[in-house]
């Protein structure tokens, strides 16, 4: 059994005052505070609202976007709307449409070839444009540290603006206006906005209306990008799951249609897991452009006909990425069992899954796992980080090894020389051991707050539900109880095991999913459990749900 840190959170003791003055239970209360959200950040947090958004004239350069994008419509130009081919890049795409449709003779979208061009702002889409004599580039989900191509661009007689929340480099460019919260000196006061969400602001300050019939898009973006679901990502994720559950867009009822959910029933669980795969598959095997026609759609049958063809590519893609996860875990265990990062390669990977095999070994080897595939010479691919590895940070230490690169601290994308490979994975491998041990891989398990049976009810479950939509920065809260015993042995129940938990005063319900666990449990007699709380509709009560435990 894989083993986990315990790390109880210092609770702070200051609720008791918020706790009155919000009628919220003060454990709640607690368990905010200990999450590293302000005492006056709590009641927005508990209570999410669209009135509290920032404005959207904060952000850095969206006054020069605005200028310049009425312009091009004044003297009718022709404007290239360019987008990644993930989640985030086609959802930036399909918000902007809903101004820039009104202007079909202006606008034009793009999305790259994954394979022939590449991520995101490059020469090759810069070429496109100057042969479809574009006057403007508006960059969505990129170009943040796209220097030579922006001032490629520029010498072209082509004019560039860039909406983008990634992580700025050393060198910058300098287009027409650069609209990242993440920049220096920018003085929006919430920098983890999606690329979507950015897109949504934008429309806000041109249209100087509200433009909340976008958030279903942008609630997409957010849980699909991973993004910390605090500050205004959390408002705009809980109204846009609202609105998604009750979206007219043909989009969202088609792909709620192939994929066998009800649309009245989404959750963010269902946006990573289910409808993100399938948005995502087209960009990663054929051309996103599927997925973006799917929201561009106008009708069901033409959306639900799209629908099905992305269906098809998520189950291609599931073959091709499970071929390529066993032969990269054979050269793992052959080679690499004893490293700190991760770093394999091969001629013939496709690199449209090389993310998601990334994701699988760091989850699988609890190391930071980078995966590339060789074409002529070149090595092109992605990385995922464990916590406590800001990848980002390591790829700047080996920066002399790679020939482009970029991201966020979890996730990357690379580029290097194919002959330069082992020493790039020398140089990073030295970079993380120098900050990191190797007892650090071992994940975390982050634990709330001790909790006794006697503090346990129904109201407190309800009071949880203060915390949800939960996700990256926010999880489900979970809680320690020490020193419990089991009342009868456990039992299998189809696909989990049920056994009755007691403190000596009260008895309830747990359940588990985990072998491991339960053979942990038929073992001994007495226990310290890790546990989020559920209710039992049925019966009406509470429940457990062990995540760990351990003999007492």
């Amino acid at each position: 059994m894989k083993r986990q840190r315990w790390k109880i959170k210092d609770v702070p003791k200051k609720s008791k005052e918020i706790s009155t003055k919000l009628k919220i239970n003060p454990l709640l209360i607690d368990i905010a505070l200990a999450r590293g959200i302000g005492e006056d950040q709590v009641a927005p947090f508990f209570y999410p609202c669209l009135d509290n958004l920032f404005s959207a004239k904060l952000l850095p350069g969206i006054n020069k976007a605005k200028k310049r994008i009425e312009q091009a419509i004044s003297k009718k130009e022709k404007v290239m709307v360019l987008g990644d081919y993930d989640v985030d890049g086609i959802t930036s795409l399909a918000v902007f449409n809903e101004f820039s449709k009104n202007y079909p003779d202006i606008f034009t979208f793009y999305i790259p070839d994954r394979v022939k061009e590449g991520y995101g702002l490059s020469k090759e889409v810069v070429d496109v444009a100057e042969k479809q004599k574009k006057d403007l580039i508006v960059a969505f989900d990129c170009g943040t540290n796209s220097c030579q191509e922006v001032k490629y661009a520029q010498d072209l007689g082509i004019d560039v603006i860039v909406v983008d929340h990634h992580l700025p480099q050393d060198k910058m460019p300098k287009p027409i206006a650069l609209v990242n919260p993440k920049i220096k000196n920018s003085k929006y006061p919430f920098s983890n906005l999606t690329a979507a969400a950015l897109a949504f602001k934008l429309i806000q300050f041109i249209e100087k209306k509200d433009c909340y019939q976008v958030l279903d898009l942008v609630a997409l973006s957010i849980v699909c990008d991973i993004a910390p679901l605090l500050g205004e990502n959390r408002i705009l994720l809980k109204e846009g799951i609202n609105r998604l559950k009750t979206s007219k867009r043909p989009a969202i009822k088609a792909l709620c249609q192939v994929a066998k959910i009800k649309q009245r029933n989404i959750s963010n669980f269902h946006i990573g897991y289910i409808l993100g795969p399938r948005i995502n598959a087209s960009g990663r095997i054929a051309h996103a452009n599927d997925a973006l026609e799917l929201f561009l759609a106008d009708n069901i049958k033409k959306a639900e006909k799209i629908a099905l063809k992305l269906n098809e590519h998520n189950k291609l893609r599931k073959n091709i990425q499970n071929q390529i996860l066993k032969e990269a875990e054979e050269r793992v265990k052959t080679d690499l069992c004893g490293e700190h990062a991760l770093v394999v390669g091969s001629k013939g990977w496709h690199p449209g899954v090389l993310g998601i095999v990334a994701s699988r070994l760091k989850d699988r080897y609890r190391r930071p796992s980078i995966v590339v595939s060789f074409d002529q010479g070149v090595a092109k691919g992605s990385g995922r980080s464990v916590e406590g590895v800001h990848l980002m940070d390591m790829l700047d230490k080996c920066s002399t090894s790679l020939t482009s690169y970029g991201g966020h601290k979890k996730a990357v994308g690379m580029e290097l020389e194919e002959e330069k490979l082992d020493l790039f994975r020398q140089n990073i491998n030295l970079a993380i051991s120098k900050d990191i041990s190797s007892k650090d891989f071992m994940p975390a398990l982050e634990i709330d707050a001790k909790l006794n049976f006697n503090q346990i009810d129904l109201d407190l479950i309800g009071g949880l539900d203060l915390f949800y939509p939960y996700g990256e920065a926010n999880p489900k809260p979970i809680f320690l109880a020490e020193g419990v015993s089991k009342r009868k042995n456990i039992e299998k129940i189809r696909s989990r095991y049920s056994l009755w938990l007691t403190d000596g005063d009260r008895t309830f319900e747990a359940v588990l999913y985990n072998k491991d666990l339960a053979e942990i449990i038929n073992y001994g007699k007495r226990f310290d459990i890790v546990f989020s709380l559920d209710k039992d509709n049925y019966h009406n009560n509470p429940r457990l749900v062990l995540r760990d435990c351990r003999l007492a």
